[in-house]
């Protein structure tokens, strides 16, 4: 189960550093990463420390919901969701 969660953080971590295009992607591989997390460390703790993944399924839940008001507000204000419109002026 630990190589399959180190194999599901890597693959992430690729896809946020291979295809930067656009914000969900990078948002998709952030949350690979933390899946990958998260099931490094429910498998290592055994049951023994239930707290702590409550708390990384809390953050992980608040980083998506503003993961996707962040793609939302992108959105509308420019149009599409790609990369190369933050660094343009809108004014």
């Amino acid at each position: 189960m630990l190589l399959f969660s180190f194999f599901i953080f890597i693959s992430g971590v690729v896809l946020i550093c291979g295809r930067r295009i656009h914000l969900v992607t990078i948002f998709l591989g952030m949350e690979f990463s933390a899946l990958g997390v998260f099931s490094a460390v429910g498998s290592l703790s055994a049951y023994n420390r239930l707290f702590v993944l409550l708390v990384i399924i809390c953050i992980r839940v608040s980083e998506a919901a503003i993961m996707l008001s962040l793609i939302v507000i992108m959105t509308r204000i420019y149009g599409n969701d790609r990369c190369i419109n933050l660094m343009t002026d809108k004014s």
